[in-house]
């Protein structure tokens, strides 16, 4: 019967395929298992011996890359202040930033009508073991003229706030995974991000001196802006000691201040893609601070109704000289940080955040993986055609990478294990002849 014939036909090449396996031997088989055992074990330090980092950004940039939903700026704007206005202009190249001129910016920002002011600004106390509470002032800066300026910062921003969102950054510190502790900074000694609730909202009571209007108290939110070590990972919420609720990265603060039933990225890793840094370049997406002011109009073509990350992108040393001010490393090479959250809310909101495979996940499918190629290299006899599969074996594994960067993001490290057994079977081709 045509049934029978195919289960004949089937154990006939089952037995030839363990004849053929089990003729390089035990010895084969044991040398193999101990080659895929210590390269898998070795590949984190390979890796970071050959300081692959450069490569992997590469890889990820590109091969994680949707044709259906390619990186491309849509949905966020930047406004960011340059060599023109810190060393020429009204700020006089002076640290900590003029923040009268920063509420300059909100309020120009208000006249353009941005959807959500995102302040992308370091705004921690000097004394970072200061205790703060609502109504210490003298805890802003001991420099009067500073604390006025701050005044007139809190002001804009209530009076903004009044009738649009906004986003203002939080420092944290704390071992990888939490819990974190907030960095005492400028915006608590006036009532602002004082405490959070169980939902991650902010209460923003304001003090008596400097009230916070109900409307206000609404609108204003915060987000930490510390990055991952992988910063090709997205910022999820994190614990925060003595709080109930869990702290919003900076740029999902950005997206909920736009849509309030954003995910919430609970548990496991995401990653994100990047778009290119092209767009410190794209009049649709960047604005120069100088602009704003010299040309409102102009500006709302491009900022009205959208949200906006205020941030910096002057030189260092002098004019033209030295690195960008708050530069961080990223997939595309250095970007300011306004850039790197402008991408990440961008992502967001472009459904472009990918939940990452577990570690346990990843590990299994490497052994099997590992134990397929063991068992293909070992089927064919010839050193020619081992050669061949070896090859062949490597180039399918940046297809497989492709896969698993599209599905989840990480990276899929059976490069190595994979190349050390196809190493020991031509090897054990070339000495047994």
């Amino acid at each position: 019967m045509p049934l029978e014939g195919l289960v004949a036909r089937l154990r006939h090449l089952g037995s030839a395929i363990a004849a053929r396996l089990l003729k390089p031997g035990l010895r084969y088989w044991a040398t193999a298992l101990a080659v895929f055992c210590i390269a898998l074990w070795a590949t984190p330090f390979i890796d970071s011996r050959l300081d692959v980092s450069k490569e992997r950004s590469w890889l990820f940039q590109h091969l994680a890359q949707a044709a259906t939903n390619p990186s491309q700026p849509r949905n966020v704007k930047l406004l960011l202040i340059d060599d023109d206005e810190f060393w020429d202009g009204d700020l006089h190249h002076r640290t900590p930033i003029d923040r009268g001129y920063v509420a300059r910016l909100v309020n120009a920002l208000d006249g353009v009508e941005a959807s959500v002011i995102a302040l992308d600004f370091d705004v921690r106390l000097a004394n970072a073991n200061t205790a703060v509470a609502p109504g210490d002032y003298g805890a802003v800066d001991s420099y009067k003229p500073y604390r006025d300026e701050t005044d007139v910062l809190i002001a804009a921003i209530d009076k903004v706030a009044q009738g649009r969102k906004i986003v203002l950054s939080k420092t944290i510190a704390g071992p990888i995974g939490g819990p974190f502790t907030l960095a005492p900074d400028i915006y608590q000694p006036y009532g602002i991000c004082t405490r959070l609730r169980a939902d991650g909202t902010w209460e923003n009571p304001g003090t008596p001196r400097f009230p916070v209007t109900p409307a206000a108290q609404k609108n204003i939110s915060c987000g930490y802006i510390a990055l991952m070590p992988d910063k090709r990972e997205f910022p999820k919420p994190a614990q925060i000691e003595d709080q109930v609720g869990k702290l919003d990265s900076f740029p999902l603060a950005i997206v909920r201040a736009r849509n309030a039933t954003a995910p919430a990225f609970a548990g496991g890793r995401y990653y994100a893609s990047y778009i290119s840094d092209d767009l410190l370049n794209n009049p649709r997406i960047t604005v120069w601070a100088r602009d704003l002011f010299a040309d409102p109009q102009k500006a709302r073509s491009v900022l009205q109704g959208w949200p906006v990350i205020v941030g910096e992108a002057w030189h260092q040393r002098a004019k033209g000289s030295g690195l960008l001010v708050d530069l961080h490393d990223s997939p595309i090479g250095p970007v300011v940080g306004a850039l790197v959250h402008e991408n990440m809310a961008e992502a967001v909101m472009s459904h472009r955040v990918l939940r990452g495979l577990g570690g346990n996940w990843l590990l299994c499918l490497e052994i099997l993986v590992g134990a397929v190629c063991a068992v293909i290299f070992a089927a064919f006899a010839a050193l020619w055609q081992r050669i061949i599969v070896v090859a062949a074996a490597m180039a399918l594994l940046f297809g497989a990478q492709w896969i698993v960067l599209q599905l989840g993001g990480p990276f899929f490290d059976a490069f190595v294990p994979v190349l050390g057994l196809g190493l020991h079977a031509i090897i054990d081709r070339l000495i047994g002849g």
